[in-house]
């Protein structure tokens, strides 16, 4: 990960995310229902919901999600809770790289389904397998381009 010293949790507001490919309100209530249930089971409380709905995965372009990022960067948001990782985006390594992102700002992530906690240790070294990983494929990617020169 990026960032090594230790961070700052941000105790702010918990936002909840949710998204779905096709535009379906029954979907996107399902998913905030399910999410509102674990805020409020473990405590929660300054609830905000993010929703997009009818967008797909393939890229952060999204108004919800920009909109959420923006709340990040304010420092409103100290808690990011969705359902599984493909709601935030379908490549898991702008995924990863997003939620080390948003963990250098004070931000924790939790993926309900894919029982992810950005807080617990084991996953801050999957987030660090994955920025190596990210890391070692730009410098195979300038080799590659120095070599054609």
């Amino acid at each position: 990960m990026k960032n090594k010293g230790k961070v700052v949790l941000n105790k702010g507001n918990v936002a909840i995310y949710c998204r779905v490919a096709r535009e379906d309100d029954e979907a996107i209530k399902i998913q905030e229902t399910m999410l509102r249930r674990f805020a409020e089971e473990n405590d929660y409380d300054n609830i905000s919901i993010y929703a997009d709905n009818g967008f797909h995965g393939l890229n952060f372009e999204r108004p919800a999600f920009k909109r959420l990022n923006e709340d990040i960067s304010a420092g409103i948001i100290g808690t990011v809770i969705v359902k599984d990782m493909c709601r935030l985006g379908r490549n898991f390594i702008d995924v990863f790289n997003w939620v080390d992102n948003i963990q250098s700002k004070g931000v924790s992530f939790k993926s309900i389904t894919d029982d992810f906690n950005s807080l617990q240790e084991i996953n801050n070294t999957i987030l660090q397998l994955f920025n190596d990983y990210r890391v070692n494929q730009q410098a195979r990617n300038c080799v590659k381009k120095t070599n054609k020169i």
